[in-house]
C-alpha cells in the first residue's frame, strides 16, 4: 500500500483519503509498519497535467476510457521485468508516479511520437 500527501504543520494530509482508508480494512487487526519517506524528483505538476490532457485526448480518439488508456500507456512504455524470491522473471508496470523528472519526460517523448506515428495525433505541448 503506497499513499501519497504532504506535512505541514506537523500535520499528514493525504492526497486521496478515501482510497487510503478503504486500503487501510484489509489490515484490520494485524500489525503493521508505517514508512514515510520524502517525495523528492518526480514529476512536476506540469508533466502530470499534460500527461492527463494527453491521455484525455488519446482516449477519445480510441474510444477508451481514461484509465485503459493509461494502461495502455503504462503496458506499452512502463512494462519492466525483475527476478523474484523464487528466481523467476515476473513482469511488473512501473508507475507514472514513481518516475523521475528524466523518466517522465522520455515517457512523454515516447508517447508523443507514438500517438504521432500509429494514431496519426499530434499532441499539444506545454501551454
Amino acid at each position: 500500500m503506497k499513499h501519497f500527501g504532504t506535512v505541514k504543520k506537523g500535520k499528514l494530509t493525504l492526497n486521496n483519503k478515501q482510497l487510503f482508508n478503504d486500503q487501510l480494512q484489509q489490515y484490520e487487526g494485524k500489525d503493521v509498519v508505517i514508512k514515510i519517506v520524502e517525495r523528492n524528483n518526480n514529476r512536476t505538476k506540469d508533466q502530470n497535467s499534460l500527461f492527463w490532457k494527453w491521455v484525455d485526448i488519446i482516449s477519445k480518439e480510441t474510444g477508451y476510457t481514461k484509465e485503459e488508456t493509461k494502461e495502455l500507456i503504462s503496458y506499452k512504455f512502463l512494462r519492466r521485468e525483475r527476478q523474484n524470491e523464487e528466481g523467476f522473471t515476473e513482469v511488473y508496470l512501473k508507475g507514472t508516479s514513481t518516475l523521475t523528472k528524466k523518466e517522465f519526460n522520455d515517457l512523454m517523448n515516447n508517447i508523443s511520437y507514438w500517438s504521432s506515428t500509429t494514431l496519426d495525433l499530434t499532441l499539444p505541448t506545454y501551454d
